[in-house]
């Protein structure tokens, strides 16, 4: 039964009152949302209300020592290397088109093929430990900067000759989700330099406890 409002004046408070509920509902609805998605899944992916942390930057940090052949050893939570183990990294300094060309090396733990992808690492404006990584890719500029892996990465510490700690953060407007690696020259490191790199990771407010260990088996002795 269709009934119809004679009193337009009651009907237009009806109807402010009607939108005013349903705004109050899709907030509280929304937050309700955030909090359950913070209490779920932070403890894997790091997500945090609000923009991404500030952490600052290295003291003279040279880019050229950065170079060379690099180990994963240890890594937060991250979806693209889900199935990957024998993660290791090589940067190659290119000058003439002032970036850096990366080849990151890894192994399937479900096909047990090692792959190889390629990009390009540049240094940002706002300090030279931070970069821009692209996937090579023969997508549109447009398209592949979205590509997985793709976005800025910051060197927030390293020692150039033993270790690297790795930092990336997307913002989502209410929310971020960041990322870390640890790298070294060698394969393993001892207890004694790990708990040096955890130490600078507390003091630039990253919790160490979020790093897990690659499952690597079966890696090559050159990987």
């Amino acid at each position: 039964m269709l009934i119809r409002c004679i009193d337009c004046h009651a009907c237009s408070k009806y109807d402010d009152t009607s939108v005013v509920v349903r705004k109050m509902v899709g907030l509280v609805t929304g937050w309700l949302i955030l909090v359950t998605f913070d209490a779920v899944l932070q403890p894997v992916l790091m997500y945090g209300l609000g923009a991404c942390p500030r952490i600052g930057y290295m003291a003279d940090f040279n880019a050229s020592m950065v170079t060379g052949h690099w180990y994963e050893i240890e890594r937060s939570f991250y979806l693209m290397e889900l199935i990957s183990s024998c993660v290791s990294v090589d940067l190659e300094e290119n000058n003439f088109k002032r970036q850096f060309d990366v080849y990151v090396k890894s192994r399937s733990r479900v096909s047990g093929i090692f792959s190889i992808s390629e990009g390009t690492a540049s240094p940002t404006k706002k300090d030279p430990s931070m970069f821009l990584y692209k996937v090579s890719s023969k997508l549109p500029r447009v398209v592949s900067r979205y590509l997985p892996g793709a976005g800025y990465y910051q060197v927030v510490s390293t020692d150039y000759n033993q270790y690297a700690i790795l930092y990336s953060c997307s913002n989502f407007h209410l929310f971020h989700t960041d990322l870390v690696w640890i790298w070294a020259r060698k394969k393993e490191i001892d207890a004694e330099l790990r708990a040096k790199i955890y130490q600078l990771l507390n003091k630039n407010h990253i919790d160490p406890e979020r790093l897990t260990l690659p499952k690597n088996k079966n890696c090559t002795e050159d990987y």
